[in-house]
């Protein structure tokens, strides 16, 4: 069993990883053809159906990239503030 969840946990870096660099399909079908388990490797269809799963979560995992990279916002919102901030009447 330790060698499936050893499979599965470098399955899941190698899809990442290939989405991370933008690599196509066939390279990734690829990558995740060389991971083995006592040897084997895993029938094409069961890889492209793991693809195809992980596909499904492309949005979800954009959605949080794109919330965890507010570095734009908070730039807006700084020069809004401090512009209002310096602006305003002291005495």
């Amino acid at each position: 069993m330790k060698e499936l969840i050893d499979a599965a946990k470098k399955i899941n870096k190698i899809l990442h990883e290939c989405e991370e660099e933008g690599v196509n399909y066939d390279t990734t079908l690829g990558r995740i053809s060389a991971v083995k388990v006592h040897g084997v490797v895993f029938p094409t269809l069961m890889l492209m159906e793991i693809i195809d799963k992980f596909l499904k979560g492309y949005a979800e995992r954009q959605e949080k990239t794109i919330i965890n990279d507010d570095s734009d916002e908070i730039q807006k919102k700084y020069e809004d503030y401090a512009g209002k901030w310096n602006k305003k009447d002291l005495n």
